[in-house]
């Protein structure tokens, strides 16, 4: 059985409405299975990469469209329970699709890793993402989703209008 955010269920309609751009953060990446890849480009900046403990490297998507790096965001929240939110301060910094092809967006529908930076500090919900060396439990992990508040806005609204029209059989 598939599990799905209440996002995810809605995709078209969220693409239809623009309501992005939405983050997901699918996994924290394994740095020394990281640096064995990326160590055969000699030159590339994961081979000396030193993060602050305010950052984190996670594999990352977008489905709807692509987010460039410098990307601002002020909302996280689990992708199953969209209505307990946070606020938070998120950057997404940086980006590399691979071992020779670094990038300056999140492209849609691929999973570079990159690296987001909390400088008011990490948001408790990161220690429910998955390592990237573990299978997907979805019992055990969640996947969080980075965006703005006008997008969670317009997803709410768009959620309360979908389930007062199901209530009303239309």
């Amino acid at each position: 059985m598939s599990v799905f955010s209440d996002l995810e269920l809605i995709g078209t309609e969220a693409i239809s409405k623009e309501i992005f751009p939405v983050l997901v953060l699918m996994s924290i990446a394994d740095q020394e299975k990281m640096k064995t890849y990326f160590g055969k480009n000699p030159e590339h900046r994961f081979n000396n990469l030193q993060l602050t403990e305010n950052q984190i490297l996670v594999e990352c998507c977008s489905d709807y469209t692509d987010i460039p790096t410098g990307s601002k965001f002020d909302v996280i929240f689990a992708g199953r329970d969209v209505e307990n939110f946070r606020n938070v301060a998120a950057v997404l910094e940086y980006a590399s699709y691979n071992r020779s092809y670094e990038v300056d967006v999140v492209p849609r529908g691929y999973s570079p890793l990159g690296i987001i930076n909390f400088p008011e500090g990490k948001p408790e919900i990161l220690s429910k993402l998955r390592p990237e060396s573990e299978n997907r439990d979805f019992n055990k992990y969640d996947e969080p989703y980075l965006t703005e508040k006008k997008v969670l806005k317009s997803y709410m609204n768009l959620k309360k209008e979908k389930s007062y029209n199901k209530k009303r059989g239309l």
